[in-house]
Parts: C-alpha cells; structure tokens; sequence
C-alpha cells in the first residue's frame, strides 16, 4: 500500500499518537527493590535532584503560566475510585461470552449481552481464585468457573456449586456496569463505598445526532496513562513526529496566544480546556496555502481550535465556531489499565455522508499512532524514575520542576501537569509493585507490536486480515495456475491473455500480502528515518537560525 496514500489517509482521519514502556532500571536501584516489600516503597532512602536548582527551569515554566479562568483548582478532590471507566467497545466484545478487561492492575471478567443488560465481576473464582473469565456463559446467565463449575449470577451471588447448596458467603465480587455510546463501563468503586448513581459517563453529545458519522479504534498500549494524555493535548509534536502540517492550527503563538480555563461542575469532577484561534502558526507557506485550500483554514478564520480533558479518561479536539457547534471532532477514552500500560480508544466524529470502514481507519491510524510510539518508550523511563524518586521521598513528583516548559502551546500541559501531580500518587495500585515503574524498555519489535496491541483486541480487524490472507492464497495459486500454461488448450487467444491474466493475479496477491503487513509490526528504523526527512516541508530547516 503506498505510503503517500496512507499518509493522506491519516490526514484525513486526523488522528493522534501514543506510546510505551521504559529503560532497564539501575542495577544498584534494582537489588535495593528486591530487597524492598511491595507496599513500603514511600520508606525506601533515595533522594531526587531538585531541578529548581536549574533557575532556567523556573524561567521557562513561568513562560507558560497558564491563564486560568476559574481560579486555582483543587485536584486533591478528586477520587479515581468515584468515576466510570471505559474498558472496551461493546463491538469488540462478542455476545454472551466471557472477556477480561483491566483496570488499575486488577483483572476483570465482563459479559456482552447484546440487547441484554451487561455484567461484570472480578475475574477471580472464590472457589480456588481461579480467573471466571477462563470459563464460559450458562443457559440461565451465569458466569460458571471452568475449574470446578461454580457459578454466579450479574450480582455475584452464587447460584451453583458442585458440592454443597449455594451461599452468599460463596459470592464472587460484582462490579457496577453499563453500556454509553457504544462503550462498556466499569465503576471500580462501589466496593469502597462510592456510589456508582452519584456520577455519569462523560458523554459526546455529536455522537447521538444521526447527522454525524463516527468510527472507532482499540490499541492496547504499554504507555503510561499521565504521559499519554500529556501526548494527546500537545499539538506541537504533530509538525516533527508526525509531520502533520493541519494540527498546526491547535498550537499556540505570540499573536495567537492559548487560554486555558478549568471548570469544576461538582467536587472532584473537572473539565480542563484550552482554546487557540485555529489558524496555522509554524507551517511553512506552502503547507499554510495547501490547508488553506484543504480545509479553508485561512488568516480570517474565526474558528477555535479546542480541546478539553475531562479526567480521567475523556479528552475530545475538534474546531468550534462561536456558538460551540463543529462538524468534526476527534475523541479519546483512555483507560488506565496499569502502571505503565493503558487501553486507547478513539473515534472521529463528524458530520460525513458515511462511516469510514473501520478497517481502513485502522491502516491509518496504526501508522500514525507508530511515528512516536517508541518516542515515548525513551520518555517513560525518565519519568516514571522521577515518580519513583519521589514517591519514595514522600513528595509527589513535580512536573513543571522535571519538564523544561517553553511553548506557549504549553500552557494547556502545566495545567494538565498540576492535576496529575495530585492525582496520579493517589491511584489505585499505583505503588503495589515498585518495579513496574522501572520496567525495561523492550526493542521497537514489541514497542511497535501492531498485532499484539490492535489486531488482537479488534475482531473487524481480523477477520480483514483472515480475508486478505484468503485472497492472497487464491490470487497466487490461480495466477501460478495461469502462468504453468494449463489454459494452453483454449487456444491462442487465450495464451496470449495468459500472461497478463498472470500478472495480475500475482499484483492483486501482493496487495493482499502488503494488507496483512499493515496489521503486525512495521515501523523499523529506516522508514522512520524516511519520515524525518519530510519535517523540512512543514516547518524550514532555515528558520532553526532564527
């Protein structure tokens, strides 16, 4: 498939990036883990260089204060366990079949009922702890372990056991769910007394218009939730990793300056937005004229580009005019299923004649989501050390005093850094297992594995794989059939069609090979090197010398 085709594929679709795992922790750090149990790492003796020390670093963060309309928030308020969760499409969970999800490290078993209400439970057996979702669904509806057979209904009570009557000390946990715009929910916090009635998943009301179209994605990825959404609202990074010359008009300047303005409607619920005039800014010319003519992305435009992240998973970017309406908009659920691991979700949502098929949107994306992927695999690292460091010195860690801050697009990502210095200490599990934050990074074979992050989790996506690899197999048996000569006995009209009968089979073989590449790991280092050589047509190597 040829790249030029797929880059103005992800143009098009206008999609956003993401990423993964970490650097081998240092050997003396790693022995005094070890030796540490799971839960005293806030006792452990380690100290972190205080980067304040560094008086550019204050500098550059007070460059980009963000200029908040509310006042100063207060993100102690809020509680990870006083929220939804988004976990999986409801299309890629089959019906009347058990799948696990996860969500803060804890493993969950979840049912699609279809028309039906759905049901989780905590994917443990109380029998002998084994995982339910190894089990299958009953007649009646029961979730039945497939280790002795137990079974348990949507509100965990124990219907059936082998050996004795059913008994409510018996029960498995059950977990409050429910199905919103075409996603599963999870509320992990009624077991701690939170109540699941008091607050809703966030909604995206262009969604229940029929007038727009949407379709959706999946990618599982070994990145930490805090970074990705850092990745997610930073329209910056579009004109190099990706060299996307249309994100420009999300950035920010001197003469289009970002507002930032944080709302919180009810204790601990926020909505964290920013707001820039939706006019290119960094592009060069030719790429300024070219979205000029593209997308009528023009000096005059009165549009404005926003996005607004609504903790803890719901983040949405698109162009607004004045009364708040847009036509497109790209929105994300990220789910935070572990330290250093969350489930992206995405949808573009505008006002289309049709749904791209979701296939095809995949093939775009999955390259796209690639450009940076890895380069956030060496970010991590650092990052997550830092945490650590803190964590253990019983301090959170402090982002503006780690990132050296400087763009005025930054102000949306010190306001975001804020809430997540107050809130990503205070998650669930987060500091159970102390090596998670200092994971290895693996090579870009697995940081980059598209058929274990995607194609895995996505059954439209394999059955587009099982397809074409069916259709290579007939296209190259039938063309080797054309080739050995056996139509020889219908004569020279037919011979001479022979040939490039033959051809053609054999190309229309090819492209079903090249299809299947799309779904498995693609981007080595030589084709990002083919992609960095492109950042001169967005944004002059001349201007570097200011």
């Amino acid at each position: 498939m040829p790249e030029t085709w797929l880059k103005c594929l992800v143009l098009s679709l206008g999609w956003t990036a993401s990423a993964l795992v970490a650097r081998a922790p240092r050997p003396a750090m790693a022995a005094a883990l070890r030796r540490s149990s799971r839960h005293d790492v806030a006792l452990m003796a380690a100290t972190l260089t205080d980067p304040t020390t560094d008086p550019t670093a204050e500098h550059a963060a007070a460059a980009v204060q963000p200029e908040t309309t509310s006042g100063a928030p207060d993100y102690s308020r809020f509680d990870w366990l006083d929220h939804w969760y988004p976990v999986a499409f409801t299309r890629d969970l089959p019906v009347d079949a058990v799948t696990k999800v996860t969500l803060f490290d804890v493993d969950y078993c979840v049912v699609n009922r279809g028309e039906r209400e759905p049901l989780a439970l905590e994917d443990k057996c109380p029998h002998r702890l084994a995982a339910l979702s190894e089990g299958r669904l009953t007649a009646q509806g029961y979730v039945q372990c497939a280790y002795h057979g137990w079974s348990f209904d949507a509100s965990g009570d124990c219907k059936s056991t082998i050996r004795s009557a059913a008994s409510t000390a018996l029960c498995a946990t059950a977990v409050p769910c429910r199905v919103e715009q075409g996603l599963l929910w999870l509320f992990p916090g009624a077991a701690a007394g939170r109540d699941p009635e008091s607050v809703a998943p966030p909604r995206v009301p262009e969604m229940d218009d029929p007038a727009f179209k949407y379709t959706t994605t999946v990618r599982d990825l070994p990145i930490d939730y805090a970074l990705l959404v850092e990745n997610i609202l930073d329209p910056d990074h579009f004109l190099f990793a990706h060299q996307a010359a249309p994100f420009d008009i999300y950035s920010a300047s001197k003469e289009s300056p970002q507002t930032v303005t944080v709302e919180e409607p009810s204790p601990g619920c926020y909505a964290i937005s920013s707001a820039v005039a939706a006019v290119p800014k960094l592009a060069t010319n030719d790429q300024k004229t070219a979205m000029a003519r593209y997308a009528g992305i023009a000096g005059g435009d009165t549009l404005t580009g926003k996005s607004t992240f609504r903790p803890p998973c719901a983040i949405a970017t698109g162009r607004r005019d004045a009364a708040g309406a847009t036509k497109f908009q790209i929105c994300f659920w990220l789910c935070p299923t572990g330290v250093g691991r969350t489930r992206f979700m995405a949808a573009n949502v505008g006002r289309l004649p049709f749904a791209v098929p979701r296939w095809l949107q995949h093939v775009g994306l999955n390259n796209f989501l690639d450009q940076d992927t890895h380069l956030l695999a060496t970010q991590q690292p650092y990052v997550l050390q830092a945490e650590y460091d803190a964590a253990k010195s019983g301090a959170p860690l402090v982002r503006r005093q780690l990132y050296k801050y400087s763009s005025p697009t930054e102000r949306m990502l010190v306001e975001v850094g804020k809430f997540m210095d107050a809130a990503v200490p205070k998650t669930p599990n987060r500091y159970a297992e102390p090596l998670k934050l200092l994971m290895p990074c693996p090579p870009r074979e697995t940081t980059l594995d598209r058929y274990a992050q995607h194609t895995q989790v996505c059954p439209d996506s394999r059955d587009a794989v099982r397809n074409a690899k069916a259709l290579r197999l007939l296209s190259w048996a039938a063309a080797a059939t054309v080739a050995a000569g056996r139509v020889a006995r219908l004569g020279p009209v037919a011979r001479a069609a022979a040939s490039p009968a033959a051809l053609g089979l054999a190309a229309l073989g090819y492209a079903a090979h090249a299809f299947v590449g799309e779904f498995s790991f693609k981007y080595v280092s030589t084709k990002r090197d083919r992609d960095l050589r492109k950042i001169p047509k967005v944004y002059a190597d001349e201007r570097l010398d200011g």
